[in-house]
């Protein structure tokens, strides 16, 4: 059985000659002494292997060689299958974590064993300067993804400390078809199916920005090309949420929530959302119906327990803009009997979504 104090620290790393010394020093550092540090070289880089090396006198740390690219995905992945102690943490190979991460993280999760990974606030510094804290996730697995759905983007809980337990549930971080945009917010949804993410309101963790971030990067693609990438990320965060258990309801409700995510907020500098023309907006939806039904492949009928022509009559009704002259749904799109009519889901939604919370969740569907 695994220690349940003992942690296992994951460092991909590419290229990173410029700052992993004073990462691993960081690491080195942590108050918390019980911990075992993989460093994965993400292909041969003798200058990286050459600045890891002193590094490994101490008995916690060891380093990999992988003998081919893995690509981020694919190297954050192979060091989350290595977790054979209590807790996970991924450490980007150019952060900087304060002496106390470990130590107060674990304490918080050993406190609260619903919480699938507890995380801090995180600081930015270099290109960048900012402190950011992201809300808890909590509530029911139904309620966690609507959370996740409607208000959450920034990753900050990927770079929290997580339950092995956990991490094997969520199978890992999938990889996508547009250079595995946004691959670590689905992760964080993936990660809610088995329990809570909990916020522990501390600035511990520093965020380096610099000009080969990967985030940085996906700000400057054209924007058919940002576009493209959203698309494929909601219908990444639509698919982790189904496969939640829920009710029929729920997943209807999860999945006006990922269709509403197109053009919320969280789509913000990625995509122009308050510039999108009503024609433009028309055209983001008639895409992600499109892709998540022939590229992806979901059974959203079965999902949902109606038809696919139900389906696009109801979720376009929700979806009219607020320029647009309400009317009312054509024959052909109106609701089956079992089916309430979009006004109902606009209100359930608005009415989630108020300060409490999506925990209103079972209550609304009572209602």
């Amino acid at each position: 059985m695994a220690d349940s104090r003992q942690v296992t620290i994951g460092v991909p790393v590419y290229r990173g000659e410029r700052f992993i010394e004073e990462t691993l020093r960081s690491i080195q550092s942590q108050t918390h002494r019980d911990i075992d540090v993989v460093i994965s070289l993400d292909g041969p880089d003798p200058a990286s292997e050459q600045l890891c090396a002193p590094f490994l006198e101490d008995s916690r740390f060891r380093l990999v060689i992988q003998p081919e690219r893995l690509g981020w995905v694919g190297n954050i992945n192979w060091l989350m299958s290595q977790a054979t102690t209590g807790f996970w943490y991924y450490h980007q190979q150019d952060d900087l974590v304060d002496p106390r991460y470990v130590e107060v993280l674990l304490d918080y999760a050993q406190r609260t064993p619903d919480a699938a990974v507890v995380y801090c606030d995180i600081v930015a510094f270099g290109l960048q300067t900012w402190s950011m804290g992201q809300p808890s996730v909590t509530g029911s697995p139904s309620a966690r993804q609507l959370t996740l759905l409607y208000g959450h983007h920034s990753a900050v809980a990927f770079r929290g400390l997580t339950r092995v337990e956990a991490l094997r549930h969520s199978g890992g971080i999938r990889a996508n078809e547009v250079e595995n945009f946004s691959a670590d917010t689905a992760w964080m949804a993936a990660i809610a199916r088995w329990g809570e993410l909990r916020r522990v309101p501390v600035d511990l963790y520093r965020k380096r920005y610099h000009t080969e971030n990967e985030h940085v990067k996906w700000s400057t693609w054209p924007a058919e090309k940002r576009i493209r990438a959203w698309t494929v990320h909601c219908a990444d965060m639509l698919e982790q949420a189904m496969l939640v258990e829920a009710t029929p309801q729920e997943r209807r409700l999860l999945w006006l929530a990922a269709v509403g995510r197109l053009v919320s907020r969280t789509a913000g500098g990625y995509v122009p959302v308050d510039t999108l023309t009503p024609a433009e907006r028309v055209s983001l939806l008639a895409g992600f119906l499109e892709y998540v039904r022939t590229a992806r492949g979901m059974d959203i009928p079965v999902w949902l327990e109606t038809s696919w022509e139900d389906i696009q009559g109801w979720t376009r009704g929700f979806y009219w803009l607020p320029s647009e002259t309400p009317r009312r749904p054509a024959e052909s799109e109106t609701p089956p009997v079992n089916l309430p009519p979009p006004s109902f889901w606009k209100r359930r939604l608005k009415s989630l979504f108020r300060d409490d919370g999506p925990h209103q969740l079972h209550q609304s569907l009572k209602e």
